[in-house]
């Protein structure tokens, strides 16, 4: 039998809020070995987050036993707290940005350990930027870099919240790989997923519902379906010419967007598929008009009018970081387009349904950081179609969403598309071709296939 390092009992968690308090943790029993994969798995809002921040000592459970290493981590004092986080505890966020300090670098980042990170920085393709903060990096360089720094701190116990979230399958098989290999060498992994992958190299499934520990049972499995039918004589919406952009990093240049041409016609769904690092989150700033192109041009409704120029029911972009206003509710982030138009009477009705289809309607009175992480992004994906805009420009809208969201995440899209917005889709998901009317891949800033 394995050595067990973690033991719960009856660990509840309730945070107390403006709006009431909400029970994260109900009474949860578990343990997790030395050596051993443990997938905690269940829907957004569903307590795996919270358990993962009590097990690393960032959050003190409200009621019930934590032990780690034979320490009551849940009574302990400050110092106490300090030591188990340096020592037996490592953390990482799945908001791949907040693992880092902005003002170092990545080698930066590992003083501790130098020669360890920067080999299992090398082992996930990053040796080359060591010396970049992490701002200069993409959502997925952000990912793996953030975990071999993790895995660089040689803690015994490792919590990961969907570390493959933002990974194409060829990067998470890296991930994988080196968390399998870190487990036979004695380490405890306790990782919160969606991901199959992850739940395939697991030695043991814990799932959550509502906070408590539940018996395991079916995954929700994404239904298979085609994208609306293309209509080759459908209207063209916005065009982008000749667009590349460059950036400069110390004495390098890394070309981002390489001469892309691209057409969209109104009420596609057009998926741009690739790596992560190849360039989509890049390329949709460009045609959202958040910054511009070093050579080529952007254009929206007969090549008239710029990308900046354009209001929200014309042109609305959901970024991979949300972008919510922290002191708005959930409906009140959902309903600001319309509050700034001054048509929020008018789009009412959109407002409900969207809160109620993407299940955010009984959270709609909390402020943003009281919800998942899952939960935020349905709430900006929420905001960003309640205009029910022209164009709609989405960069990685289920990665943090488990199978039976995504797939509802993508039936709105095809509902949107239906009602003739064009939706443009970046992501790394394979699976997200069955719901395209055309598919775009995209490698090293260049579009290089189609179908």
């Amino acid at each position: 039998m394995p050595e067990s390092l973690v033991t719960c009992r009856a660990l509840s968690k309730t945070y107390v809020t403006p709006s009431g308090g909400i029970e994260a943790l109900h009474s949860v029993d578990a343990s997790f070995s030395l050596g051993e994969i443990t997938a905690v798995v269940g829907a957004s809002g569903s307590g795996k987050s919270t358990l993962l921040r009590a097990l690393a000592g960032l959050d003190r459970p409200t009621t019930g036993d934590l032990l780690v290493g034979g320490h009551d981590i849940g009574a302990a004092a400050p110092a106490e707290l300090r030591h188990h986080r340096r020592e037996r505890a490592t953390y990482v966020s799945q908001k791949a940005a907040d693992n880092f300090i902005p003002h170092l670098t990545v080698s930066e980042h590992a003083e501790a350990s130098p020669e360890e990170a920067a080999r299992l920085l090398a082992d996930f393709g990053l040796g080359h930027r060591l010396d970049s903060k992490a701002i200069e990096l993409s959502g997925g360089e952000q990912a793996r870099a953030a975990f071999a720094l993790a895995l660089a701190r040689g803690t015994p116990l490792v919590v990961a919240d969907e570390p493959t979230a933002e990974l194409d399958r060829d990067s998470a098989g890296q991930l994988l790989a080196a968390i399998r290999s870190h487990a036979g060498a004695g380490v405890a992994f306790v990782v919160a997923t969606h991901d199959p992958d992850v739940i395939a190299v697991a030695d043991r499934v814990l799932r959550l519902d509502r906070g408590r520990v539940v018996s395991e049972g079916e995954a929700v499995v994404l239904r298979a379906g085609a994208g609306p039918a293309v209509d080759e004589g459908a209207a063209v919406v916005g065009w982008a010419r000749g667009v590349s952009k460059s950036y400069r990093r110390g004495p390098d240049t890394i070309h981002a967007v390489r001469d892309v041409n691209l057409e969209l016609r109104r009420g596609e769904i057009a998926v741009l598929l690739g790596r992560s690092g190849s360039g989509k989150s890049t390329l949709l700033t460009l045609l959202a008009g958040w910054q511009p192109p070093d050579t080529g041009e952007a254009r929206f409704f007969g090549g008239e009018r710029e990308p900046s120029e354009l209001p929200w029911a014309e042109l609305s972009f959901l970024p991979q970081r949300f972008g919510l206003l922290p002191e708005l509710s959930v409906r009140e982030n959902v309903e600001y387009p319309a509050r700034l138009l001054g048509t929020l009477e008018e789009h009412g009705s959109a407002v409900e349904r969207l809160l109620d289809e993407l299940g955010l309607a009984e959270l709609a009175d909390r402020p943003p950081n009281e919800t998942s992480i899952g939960q935020q992004q349905r709430a900006a994906l929420a905001r960003a179609l309640v205009l029910g805009p022209a164009v709609l420009l989405a960069d990685e809208p289920t990665s943090h969403q488990d199978a039976g969201w995504r797939d509802a995440v993508w039936q709105l899209l095809l509902q949107a598309a239906a009602e003739g917005t064009t939706c443009l889709v970046a992501t790394h998901e394979e699976e997200a071709a069955q719901y395209a009317t055309r598919l775009l891949r995209v490698a090293e800033g260049t579009l290089v296939d189609g179908g």
